[in-house]
């Protein structure tokens, strides 16, 4: 590449082209300096002080700290003088944070290498007999000081007393009428502020980043991530730059790194940090990483390759090597069965010309199945994430948010808490932009939902915007969901006759289309709606449930639920990870399955059999195999048989403090859960879900919050304290769910619950079912959706009714 190709930076390198997309700029011997910032800082606060006491000119010589700015006393820096006339600073007030912004900007310059050689000839490899020193003047505007700005001018002054030491003289003066003649004082204006965003605190943050990885590597990762908090420095920084508003900084590096990081000292790291920052503040390498390239900084023999991804909301470093792009495919590799049906391998099948709107959990799985859609020509898909608790692992949202926008949008809910501890669920960040129903977004945050109700809001709100975005294009649309959050809502109200602008008006969802709102919504559902799929056993009975109400269905319905892949072998690997994420939570706060006294709820069901099998078959000690167990499909009561939970008693109930629940609904009473905690025989006492959604222990989430808000708690007529906290790994820090503290001080009753993943499916917490298992049941939620769409596409579409796989149906939906 040409020399006319170069970019120059503020920072004195050039950006230089290397290939399409990728920039290099040599950074090794690039001077950094600590503690710019404190210093210009401690500058204006002294100019203020002295504008509030003294009448006059001001005036004062400040020490250099060796201790924050040893950079400059090595170059024989040793003190800042400042002088401006009096007047000059009269409306200091008015513009204060203006001009300490550009004092700052005045120091920085000697971060720009360029600059910094011309006030300091000799300290950057130039002959100071040819190239003196010459005057920096920066002018700025400030109409309340001049109508034509003021100038600051910094010169290095040989010191009177020390040969070979200077001095810095900072000269504050108006424009037009400053009382310096600057004709006789030889200078270069610097006036180019905007090539440049000077990040305050930049030593400080690079350390603390610094630190972090260190930590990280100690641990022996290679990867460490910082997420914009509220009050993130780094973050707040970074938006001033044209990289914009940022939610994480990722860090990435292999082995060789690693070892480097654990055997140099600290001041190493801190260096790279450092001047990896100062290449974000030159506006010239920001707007180049905005754009879409990559930046090769060379740091001596480390290389580090800088870049945004997750449409531009995260900047990644990635040292010694670029980041591995993964894609949807390489997941779906690990998925044979569903890898032939996306290759169309053996069927002829496909999805042209439909829009597919997708509810599920967001997993690697899922993320195959998406590209599966893509392979088999879905016209579009929109995708309303299930997300509980856990973290999305980073490369998944790497890969999601790559898929072109005009094809693929997402959504999903995120976790929060109230100002005072009150669970409940807004609209995630994290997903597709969200700001064209930015409306929607205030209404569910107002509103302080459960997981439940915002999924449902969330979920139709989208398929609803969905709808009316194809009805112009007279294009149809197929529901795939896991859960029954859609379907039924469907369903109920195309029976109920109601208009769809009703249905419209009940969700949110606005249009400026009045005419069509007045038609009915059946028809409309009839007119661009193919039918539903279902993934879930809760999401079955939701439809059965419609059907024995309002006695049939609208939409046809084809469902995997209780298919025998689903039922028997399905069944076996989530109660095995429901158990994996027990053992783990337990262990992260020091305690063990195997010594507890486990109630188990719902048993006889499909997941509960298996729990209850691995339980006693492993799990738990061979002198503590008692599980009591509660289904109302137990035909006999014992001591550790019940039908109903009203059969247990207060006593069998205290002895329990592992209580693992299976059953899709909440069957503890709040007085239940009082008695527990008055009585229980244990100090810690454990809460897990493997079923849907939040509804396993509602009541129980229910009543500790309307404690929690209440001024005078009570518990069997006690005052009681009761405050929240977070369960987090003791070697992650991820966040497993909630801490409540019980306090009743007049009983000396002091009892913690572990409400693990806030009462949602604890399985979801780490890695769900494996993909080895999962893969024969998404090729079936694949297979019978092509079915469905084959049926259309016939004009054969089967009557509104619900057909499950291995009853009614075949896994391509042939009737049997």
């Amino acid at each position: 590449m040409t020399k006319q190709n170069q970019i120059h930076t503020s920072l004195g390198p050039a950006l230089v082209p290397v290939e399409d997309e990728l920039w290099e700029i040599d950074l090794t011997n690039l001077r950094i300096f600590f503690g710019l910032s404190i210093l210009s800082r401690t500058i204006g606060e002294e100019i203020g002080n002295q504008l509030h006491s003294l009448p006059g000119d001001l005036s004062f010589t400040y020490k250099i700290n060796p201790n924050i700015n040893h950079e400059l006393v090595d170059m024989h820096i040793q003190h800042v003088q400042v002088f401006a006339r009096a007047g000059v600073l009269k409306d200091w007030v008015l513009f204060r944070e203006q001009f300490e912004e550009n004092l700052r900007f005045v120091f920085g310059s000697f971060q720009q290498q360029s600059v910094a050689k011309k006030i300091h000839p000799e300290f950057y490899g130039e002959d100071p007999n040819r190239n003196s020193s010459i005057a920096l003047l920066f002018p700025f505007e400030a109409d309340f000081v001049h109508p034509s700005g003021y100038y600051i001018l910094m010169e290095r002054v040989a010191s009177q007393y020390r040969i070979g030491d200077f001095f810095l003289r900072i000269t504050i003066d108006t424009q037009e009428d400053g009382c310096l003649n600057l004709a006789n004082i030889k200078h270069e204006i610097i006036s180019d502020a905007h090539t440049r965003t000077y990040i305050a605190g930049a030593s400080k943050i690079s350390e603390s980043l610094s630190n972090g990885m260190i930590n990280a590597a100690q641990k022996g990762e290679t990867f460490y991530e910082e997420e914009n908090s509220h009050f993130s420095k780094v973050f707040s920084q970074i938006e001033k730059t044209p990289l914009g508003k940022l939610t994480n900084i990722n860090f990435y590096w292999e082995e060789q790194y690693r070892n480097l990081i654990l055997s140099s000292d600290p001041s190493v790291s801190l260096a790279i940090l450092k001047k990896l920052f100062l290449l974000l503040e030159d506006s010239s390498a920001s707007k180049k990483i905005k754009e879409g390239n990559t930046i090769r900084a060379l740091i001596g023999k480390v290389s580090v390759y800088v870049d945004l991804s997750r449409l531009d909301r995260v900047l990644n470093f990635s040292i010694n090597r670029k980041r591995t792009l993964l894609d949807s495919s390489f997941y779906l590799k690990r998925m044979p069965l569903l890898e032939q049906i996306a290759n169309s391998d053996g069927h002829n099948f496909s999805f042209e010309g439909i829009n597919v709107f997708l509810i599920h959990h967001i997993t690697s799985e899922i993320i195959s199945l998406i590209e599966a859609f893509r392979r088999l020509k879905a016209n579009s898909l929109d995708v309303a994430f299930v997300k509980y608790g856990g973290n999305i692992p980073s490369v998944y949202l790497d890969i999601l948010l790559d898929i072109p926008t005009e094809m693929f949008f997402m959504a999903g809910l995120e976790f929060k808490l109230t100002k005072n501890n009150t669970p409940y669920y807004g609209v995630s960040p994290l997903y597709s932009d969200f700001e064209v129903h930015s409306t929607f977004r205030h209404k569910l945050e107002d509103a302080k939902l459960g997981f439940f109700d915002a999924m449902r809001r969330l979920a139709v709100f989208l398929f609803l915007n969905k709808l009316l975005s194809i009805i112009p294009k007279n294009e149809k649309l197929l529901l795939i969901e896991d859960g029954g959050y859609v379907a039924p809502i469907l369903n109920e109200r195309a029976l109920d006759g109601v208009s769809f602008g009703d249905v419209l008006d009940e969700f949110w969802v606005e249009t400026k289309d009045s005419s069509i709102k007045e038609k009915p919504f059946s028809e409309i559902l009839k007119t661009y709606v193919i039918g539903t799929i279902e993934h879930t056993r809760n999401g079955y009975d939701r439809l059965v449930k419609v059907k024995e109400e309002k006695k049939s269905l609208f939409l046809p319905a084809f469902s995997i639920a209780i298919s025998n892949e689903k039922t028997q072998e399905e069944s076996k690997e989530v109660a095995r990870s429901i158990l994996n994420a027990l053992d783990n939570t337990l262990h992260g706060v020091g305690k063990v399955i195997s010594k507890r006294k486990v109630l188990l709820l719902g048993s006889k069901g499909n997941i509960g059999g298996f729990l209850k099998q691995y339980l006693i078959g492993g799990f738990l000690h061979e002198n503590n195999l008692d599980i009591l167990e509660v289904d109302r499909k137990l035909e006999s009561e014992s001591r550790y048989l019940k039908s109903d939970f009203s059969q247990v008693s207060d006593t069998e109930f205290a002895e329990i403090d592992l209580i693992i629940g299976v059953t899709g609904e909440s069957i503890i009473s709040p007085k239940t859960w009082e008695s527990w905690i008055l009585n229980s025989k244990h100090k810690q006492l454990f809460i897990g879900s493997g079923s849907t959604k939040t509804l396993e222990f509602a009541d129980f989430i229910e009543w500790t919050n309307e404690l929690n808000l209440s001024e005078t708690s009570r518990l069997g007529g006690e005052r009681l304290i009761v405050s929240f906290h977070r369960i987090l790994d003791p070697q992650t820090q991820m966040d497993l769910g909630s801490k409540i503290l019980f306090k009743i001080e007049n009983k000396q009753i002091e009892k913690e619950v572990f409400l693990i993943s806030d009462g949602s499916p604890v399985n979801f917490l780490f890695y769900g079912v494996p993909t080895e298992s999962m893969d024969p049941i998404i090729s079936q939620l694949a297979s019978v959706s092509l079915g469905m769409v084959h049926y259309y596409k016939s004009q054969k579409l089967p009557n509104p009714e619900l057909y499950a796989v291995d009853h009614q149906i075949d896994v391509w939906g042939k009737f049997l």
